[in-house]
């Protein structure tokens, strides 16, 4: 089977001698333009369909040049491409770092039983809370009973409406790779449903939710930048807003302690105590770290934590999302890590993960989509002394 690719892929792909390379911020994106061969230049931005590969391509033209001052760029971006390259950070390296270990291992096609129930736990607390704010709208003040039985993907919620119970069945998905779904019965009223979806993107998440009996449609954008947690809610009734909320989360303080992680699985390692920290709406967290190179007058951004806090115990989601390298001078950032992963962390006693491989939209360098892509991998970090360091 042959895959389509377009005349821009084809010139990227292609692209040789490079001769220039001008950094710059398009409305509120990073964007690059690159200069090469003949007088042929192609210029992205972030938003474009092809920024990605385009960064890739640059780094690894930029790395294997013997005599770098040959190549024209502009400002302080020169000690950005340098700081990127000594990390090693473009995309090749990253699937042969990464992905060479996972390819001798047994892949899966769907998640573990027990890890479809550590997710489905996982997302009940967002999903209640959603339902408490629609509720509310609609001058109806509810409550959860705190324990939920379900059976893989699906459970039932008790919802309390003064002296009522009434059972809210939910029937969930975790298939795509970066996306959960839910779909959730009796909303409102007998028979009405709602769905929610919820997807982690690069530096964002993303939960949209509806109800096409209730005219019903919503979106809540998580949105991280600049080492800011920015949280906007709109909500609409047969396409009037009936409710907006754009606010910053605060961080928080973990204190010396970090009580609040203390039931994190432990062979998450995870560095909470230097990370700034933000809690999400629901009860679950936000995890930003920074990493500074005083030498190089740049510093790196990892937005690749995110923690849930499932009914009785707190699990460790990990992200793997792009890469942040800032120049401190002139606030130039390049992207250099893909979303390619997802780890699930759980099982204190047993040291339970469970990784998953997300999408690409373009060739990798390797067999990637072959052995890799959509597929589950299980391991028990008690019996496995690699470090999840190591990936990044």
């Amino acid at each position: 089977m042959y895959r389509y690719m377009d005349q821009e892929e084809i010139d990227i792909r292609q692209m040789d001698n490079l001769k220039m390379l001008h950094l710059y911020q398009l409305g509120g994106s990073d964007a690059v333009a690159a200069y090469y061969g003949d007088n042929q230049q192609i210029n992205l931005c972030a938003m474009d369909k092809h920024y990605n590969l385009l960064m890739e391509r640059v780094l690894t033209l930029y790395s294997q040049c013997e005599d770098k001052n040959s190549i024209i760029v502009d400002g302080d971006a020169k000690a950005l491409l340098e700081v990127a390259v000594a990390r090693g950070d473009n995309y090749t390296t990253f699937f042969n770092r990464v992905g060479k270990r996972y390819k001798d291992m047994e892949a899966l096609d769907a998640p573990r039983f027990a890890a479809e129930g550590v997710m489905r736990e996982s997302m009940i607390p967002m999903l209640q809370y959603y339902l408490k704010q629609i509720y509310h709208l609609y001058s109806i003040d509810i409550d959860f009973e705190r324990n939920t039985r379900g059976w893989h993907r699906s459970c039932v919620l008790k919802l309390k409406k003064g002296t009522d119970t009434l059972l809210l069945p939910v029937k969930m998905d975790f298939l795509e790779a970066n996306t959960c779904t839910a779909q959730i019965g009796n909303f409102l009223q007998d028979m009405y449903t709602i769905e929610f979806q919820v997807t982690y993107a690069d530096n964002r998440q993303l939960i949209v939710f509806e109800s096409k009996d209730m005219g019903l449609v919503g979106e809540h954008r998580i949105d991280i930048n600049d080492n800011k947690v920015k949280s906007v809610t709109t909500i609409s009734v047969n396409g009037k807003t009936i409710y907006y909320m754009d606010e910053e989360l605060p961080h928080i303080d973990i204190g010396a302690e970090g009580a609040e992680f203390k039931n994190l699985p432990k062979h998450a390692d995870i560095d909470v105590a230097n990370s700034t920290v933000y809690q999400l709406p629901w009860g679950g967290y936000i995890v930003i770290r920074l990493v500074e190179d005083a030498n190089a007058n740049a510093k790196r951004t990892d937005i690749d934590t995110i923690f849930i806090e499932g009914n009785d115990t707190k699990v460790a989601i990990r992200h793997y999302s792009y890469g942040l390298v800032e120049n401190l001078k002139d606030g130039l950032k390049l992207r250099t890590d893909g979303a390619f992963m997802r780890k699930l962390y759980y099982g204190d006693k047993h040291g339970e993960i469970e990784t998953l491989f997300m999408p690409v939209g373009y060739y990798s360098g390797w067999d990637y989509k072959e052995y890799l892509e959509n597929k589950y991998f299980y391991e028990n970090s008690t019996n496995n002394t690699d470090n999840m360091e190591d990936t990044k």
